[in-house]
């Protein structure tokens, strides 16, 4: 945290950028709960609900780019705070989505404030908390959208829909989101900086020369494939396939997003003491396995909600992990908004915006069990990439240094 800054304002910021990101949570995550609705409303295909979901990935991943490149140039709150605006007055325009392309069309310009919040929000997070609580509260950043947007969501939206209709919904959820905004035009202040600095984006890109930047990367891709699929295509599998209803989907996803909030806190929490490349590769491939019951056993509803739980607390647990703060510490501090942004840039590119549309032709052509597949062999990727990453965690780095400096001398002893 920045010498000045009292330990109350880093909570005040981690507290608020969270309950911002809970909101882009819930208008992501929102369009796959109404998909039973609006499907006959709009007379959708499988094809038009991947675009629906990867349309605004399209615009989410170039502006992650530009916006983290921007903070690095202008400033953090600069950025960010217009942002958070133009989320809030295109998820209210969600409501008034009459057709496919007009509700494609308004998605996609949500995407570019959603994916400037992602990249600024994690640095700036990175630049006012303690050493010791960055991953922590990176994870809590990302909370939010787990914990609102998914858990709270699921249960709040399909309720809300029940009583009032899908349209009335995404004008409560942008007010909400414009209410955040007033709190940080109010508390925000501009992380303090070492030193003017201008920033070359092509120094972000030439980092895809280091093996663990690949890897990470790629680990980001699978991560965001599995939370994409499984967001967008588990309500149609569980009330198509499976035959649960409407309100029994929407406990489910809620078990699966409140499971996976408290495993944003508690797994990063271990990577901390265990290492990032440990943590992340024990949860990815417990979430493989629990999702793979999940599709194949064909259990009753409590079961299918303990797999959920299972699922998303390690599948969840993961997504700071491989998204933020292993980023975050591979790179120096003048490009870190860049760095953020452009591994978002291609994770969102390929696991937010390319996988879904492989999932919707699928849906058409075999079904919503092989989509959700998907999301398993995802999870598989995420334990693969991680295992090539070097390892970032200050405490097992620190201790690694110990044993190094006191093997030392006994080496220079000799025997």
């Amino acid at each position: 945290m920045p010498v000045g800054r009292p330990a109350r304002y880093e909570l005040t910021i981690v507290v608020l950028l969270a309950l911002f990101w809970g909101c882009v949570g819930l208008n992501r995550f929102s369009i796959g709960l109404i998909f039973p609705l609006i499907v006959p409303e709009f007379h959708l295909a499988g094809w038009q609900l991947g675009l629906l979901i990867s349309g605004t990935s399209v615009t989410w991943a170039i502006s992650s780019f530009i916006g983290g490149f921007l903070s690095d140039r202008h400033g953090r709150r600069r950025i960010l705070l217009p942002a958070v605006g133009f989320v809030g007055v295109m998820t209210a325009a969600m409501g008034g989505a009459w057709d496919f392309l007009s509700m494609f069309v308004v998605r996609d310009l949500l995407g570019i404030g959603d994916g400037v919040g992602w990249a600024v929000g994690q640095a700036t997070i990175n630049e006012e908390s303690a050493p010791s609580r960055k991953s922590i509260n990176q994870g809590v950043f990302t909370v939010g959208y787990t914990l609102i947007g998914v858990g709270v969501g699921s249960y709040i939206i399909t309720r809300l829909t029940a009583l009032w209709g899908w349209r009335l919904v995404f004008p409560i959820i942008g007010a909400a989101t414009l209410a955040v905004l007033g709190a940080l035009l109010v508390f925000m202040r501009e992380p303090q900086k070492r030193e003017a600095h201008r920033v070359d984006w092509r120094r972000a890109l030439g980092l895809l020369n280091d093996p663990s930047v690949v890897a990470i990367t790629v680990a980001g891709c699978a991560a965001l494939t599995w939370l994409q699929i499984f967001v967008g295509f588990n309500p149609l599998f569980l009330t198509k396939v499976r035959a649960f209803s409407f309100a029994e989907a929407g406990i489910i996803a809620s078990i699966w997003g409140f499971s996976g909030a408290a495993g944003q806190i508690l797994i990063p929490f271990a990577s901390e003491h265990f290492g990032r490349r440990a943590a992340a590769f024990v949860s990815a491939g417990i979430s493989a396995a629990a999702l793979a019951l999940y599709i194949l056993g064909g259990y009753e509803v409590w079961p299918m909600r303990i797999l959920a739980g299972i699922c998303g607390f390690c599948g969840f647990g993961t997504l700071p992990i491989v998204l933020a703060t292993c980023v975050s510490e591979m790179v120096p501090d003048d490009i870190r908004g860049a760095a953020l942004g452009m591994t978002n840039f291609f994770g969102v590119l390929i696991g937010t915006t390319l996988m879904p549309l492989v999932g919707g032709l699928l849906s058409d052509h075999i079904g919503f069990a092989v989509v959700l597949g998907l999301a398993a062999m995802a999870q598989v990727l995420v334990a693969a990439s991680i295992l090539k990453v070097r390892e970032t965690a200050p405490r097992i780095l620190a201790a690694k240094g110990a044993v190094v400096s006191q093997s030392a001398p006994e080496l220079r002893a000799g025997p």
